[in-house]
């Protein structure tokens, strides 16, 4: 269910980005080897696209060298009108200054998601844009609350938790790339619980949140007939600021599957660790199956005048 909701939020996400683009795009101020388009509007010839060279300035038609740098489209369009008003005399030019293309930067991402590497990014991609480029989390194995945003050329790290974001629409922490920077998705090593004892697949499986005691029994793959002691299940949950100490939570499962008692199916924490013990008492029916089975083959050879005693 957690999945699902992530994915669904994360494709939200991806809806509003044209947007959220086109807001960036007004805020952004201009840098070196950013490509944009110059017009004119209702003058034909005065139109163009050129690159803020190195030196901060764009060469515009019929002006020559602006500049560019360290100002948003907007504010290059004020300056614009102002410089064609003096050099060529239009009395009241419509400006238009768009992005073509943005300066190529590079962000990487690290740790539990499915295709880590660099990618290039626009400088106004944000944390979400990198996490879907890495082909988003591995929720299963993933500590989304305590993933990393290392500056680069910096020794600044910046605490991110994708948990709020991707779960609650929290963009507080959604920050905006920078030229180098790595976001790094550490492994939830707790991000299990565990099931041992008298099942057909003890194992460590992957937590996911709203987990209960039969969710990870079936993940174990259930019982073993005429061994396992549902009645008699114990989980042992570790105490929060005391590591080695733990709570043990008692659970006649059996309860839950012959009467409907859903306080014996308990909700699960990571960590767990459920233990199911081996049953002590016989089971009557099967004793009685196998009596009958042996007293028909006994009368069988006894019909050949076989004895096995």
């Amino acid at each position: 269910m957690l999945k699902l909701r992530l994915f669904w939020i994360i494709g939200l996400f991806a809806l509003l980005a044209n947007v959220a683009l086109a807001q960036a795009q007004e805020a952004y101020r201009l840098q070196p080897e950013d490509v944009i388009r110059i017009q004119v509007f209702d003058e034909t010839q005065i139109v163009g696209v050129t690159a803020v060279g190195k030196d901060g300035n764009v060469t515009a038609p019929f002006l020559g060298l602006v500049r560019a740098e360290g100002l948003t489209t907007n504010e290059l369009e004020a300056v614009l009108v102002k410089e064609y008003q003096r050099v060529l005399r239009i009395r009241e030019p419509r400006v238009s200054v768009t992005i073509e293309r943005f300066r190529e930067i590079r962000a990487s991402i690290t740790g539990m998601v499915n295709r880590p590497g660099a990618y290039p990014v626009r400088p106004t991609d944000d944390i979400l844009t990198l996490l879907a480029l890495g082909g988003n989390a591995i929720l299963e194995r993933a500590d989304l609350r305590r993933a990393k945003l290392q500056r680069a050329g910096s020794k600044e790290v910046i605490p991110v938790d994708l948990y709020a974001m991707l779960t609650f629409g929290d963009l507080s922490q959604n920050y905006t790339l920078m030229d180098g920077d790595i976001l790094s998705i550490p492994e939830d090593k707790f991000n299990v619980v565990n099931v041992l004892g008298a099942v057909q697949q003890p194992f460590s499986f992957p937590y996911r949140e709203g987990m209960t005691l039969v969710d990870a029994i079936a993940q174990a793959r259930g019982d073993i007939p005429y061994r396992s002691a549902f009645s008699k299940i114990t989980v042992y949950r570790e105490n929060k600021g005391a590591p080695g100490t733990y709570t043990v939570i008692r659970s006649n499962l059996s309860r839950f599957f012959k009467n409907g008692d859903s306080s014996q199916n308990i909700k699960l924490a990571k960590g767990d660790i459920i233990f199911v013990p081996e049953s002590n008492t016989p089971d009557v029916n099967r004793i009685s199956s196998v009596a009958n089975t042996a007293a028909n083959f006994i009368f069988i050879l006894e019909r050949f005048g076989l004895r096995i005693f």
